[in-house]
């Protein structure tokens, strides 16, 4: 049995990143930049008004309320070479080219239109004022986003800015789950004594599917070694990632670390002083990740946020794997053996850490109300109302 530690040492330095691929920027969003993308172009590319107003030299402006007159006007998508004449002003909107000779805009609600003439009530102007210049966000040949960018909506946009089309980035692992037990049973199905509807695939597909990972594939077994080897020698051919749920115990119908072994899975670990999810399990096979996660619903959500998720993120090119981690303080005392590490299903608000009801390792109820995860070392096992606990942020 390892420590939570050393087990998420494991697990980061057992992982690499998947190869990348061209995607089309408009399909790129959750992936991530396997390389650099260099600005083919300056933004912006061409000087352009911020605000609706007058485009002006600001040396003409020698005093207040100064008159000129309206000599042209510049709208966005203006494509024709404009030049301003000294002495006058051009009428301009938001995102339109400024015209050659203007050095400031002033925005309209500091100009009085009268005719063909403006009056300006702003003094002194100063340069540059209200206009975006030539690459004032980057210039032609920096870096626009680093590899290791994830890519949201806006980096996105950005990008969509130079008018880039497709981006390099990490493929995202294809993840089988396999569910055993004889005891569960599929949803709109009637319960006998001693059966329990299967919730665990739709759990873990759920946070997949939050974290972007779309086509999982589930597979159940029967609980036998010969039935749990063969399913896991079928699913491990097109998959990056298989997760297995249940069957990873110590009883006599837990069978799901021997098979994963003779079919060739070398252990990477397997039991980690943690409550809840001690017996978990670490395996790899070529490139391939095999995790074998407790059947009990709550522990299974705990290793998947604590182990599966840093390697899934560290699989696509994810820089940062681990749930994002902070000091509170806990509203409330507790206790516990110090036997081993624990994770306490908590919820976050107004800066302070609550450990809610229903810690253990079946119950999901509490779970269903947290948003964190309270982390305490074996050493830290006593918890006094306002101590500072370490808090891991549920996505």
């Amino acid at each position: 049995m390892i420590t939570v530690t050393s087990a998420r040492e494991k697990v980061v330095s057992g992982t690499s990143a998947l190869p990348s691929r061209i995607r089309h920027l408009s399909g790129a969003l959750g992936y991530v930049l396997a390389r650099d993308v260099i600005a083919p172009v300056p933004l912006p590319s061409f000087r352009q008004s911020s605000m609706d107003g007058y485009a002006l030299n600001h040396l003409d402006i020698t005093g207040s309320a100064m008159t000129l007159p309206v000599s042209g006007e510049s709208k966005a998508g203006e494509t024709q070479f404009q030049l301003l004449a000294p002495g006058t002003a051009f009428r301009i909107f938001t995102g339109a080219p400024v015209p050659e000779g203007a050095t400031a805009v002033v925005m309209q609600e500091r100009a009085t239109r009268n005719g063909d003439k403006v009056t300006i009530h702003e003094f002194p102007v100063v340069a540059n004022r209200n206009l975006r210049n030539v690459g004032q966000q980057i210039n032609k040949g920096e870096v626009a986003l680093p590899a290791g960018t994830l890519l949201g909506p806006g980096a996105i946009g950005f990008l969509g800015g130079f008018g880039i089309t497709e981006v390099e980035v990490h493929e995202k692992p294809k993840v089988v789950i396999l569910i055993t037990g004889d005891e569960l049973v599929t949803a709109g199905q009637p319960l006998k004594h001693g059966q329990i509807y299967e919730s665990n695939a739709a759990m873990l597909i759920a946070a997949l599917e939050k974290e972007g990972i779309a086509g999982v594939s589930v597979v159940s077994t029967e609980d036998s070694h010969q039935a749990i080897a063969d399913r896991l020698g079928e699913i491990s051919e097109g998959a990056d990632l298989i997760i297995a749920s249940g069957g990873i115990s110590v009883g006599d119908y837990d069978f799901v670390g021997k098979a994963m072994m003779e079919t060739g899975v070398a252990t990477v670990f397997y039991k980690v002083k943690q409550k809840p999810g001690k017996p978990l399990f670490f395996g790899q096979k070529d490139e391939k990740l095999f995790f074998a996660l407790p059947g009990n619903p709550a522990s299974s959500l705990v290793c998947f946020y604590e182990y599966v998720l840093p390697a899934l993120r560290k699989m696509y090119g994810r820089k940062d794997i681990f749930l994002p981690a902070y000091f509170l303080p806990s509203t409330k005392s507790y206790s516990f053996d110090g036997e081993r590490d624990e994770f306490l299903k908590a919820h976050v608000e107004a800066g302070k850490v609550t450990p809610l009801f229903g810690q253990e390792s079946f119950a999901l109820r509490s779970f269903a109300l947290a948003n964190a995860l309270i982390y305490l070392p074996a050493d830290q096992a006593r918890v006094a109302e306002g101590d500072l606990v370490e808090v891991h942020l549920l996505p």
